[in-house]
């Protein structure tokens, strides 16, 4: 079968355009390996001390089945919670970065899911504190969802914080 120049051009375009979408998310099974290691993490104890050397700094099983996990790297803490299919829910893994020092004004809290486990985010968000200092306020400033295609130009900074938190977990979670 003879193809037309056409559909060579095509296909190359194709390829072209695929293979850097594929390079730049977290591979599956790095995806699955963080899962698991959210599953098998040791607890750091007692869990109230504050001057436990560990990096893992909590980690819990939720009453709906979600495991989750924090750990602290320099001035933000990162969360990984796995959160199983329920129902129509589809399984999931999000994370978190988000201030170690709680809550001031000036601070950003970021989070982002993957809903399937693909190493691809399908929603990110960063929230910003803003004051009066006395009493804070939550502002969503940035949001993305892959489905509707809103907020598509924060895809690739949401993507990036997802690949990071995934190397994080995949070289700290359960030291």
């Amino acid at each position: 079968m003879r193809r037309s120049p056409k559909h060579l051009v095509l296909a190359c375009l194709l390829l072209f355009i695929a293979v850097p979408m594929s390079v730049e998310a977290a591979e599956r099974e790095q995806v699955r390996i963080v899962v698991n290691l959210i599953a098998a993490i040791k607890m750091p104890y007692p869990e109230n001390l504050a001057r436990n050397k560990a990096k893992t700094q909590r980690a819990w099983l939720d009453l709906n089945g979600a495991t989750v996990a924090c750990l602290r790297l320099e001035d933000r803490r990162w969360c990984y919670e796995h959160i199983p299919p329920v129902g129509a829910r589809a399984e999931m893994l999000r994370i978190r970065n988000e201030p170690a020092g709680g809550v001031a004004v000036g601070q950003l809290y970021h989070y982002v899911d993957d809903f399937d486990l693909d190493g691809m985010i399908d929603v990110g968000s960063t929230t910003r504190i803003e004051g009066p200092r006395q009493a804070p306020v939550a502002v969503v400033i940035q949001f993305f969802h892959r489905a509707t295609n809103r907020g598509e130009q924060f895809r690739t900074e949401y993507q990036k914080m997802y690949d990071e938190g995934i190397q994080i977990a995949l070289k700290y979670l359960g030291e």
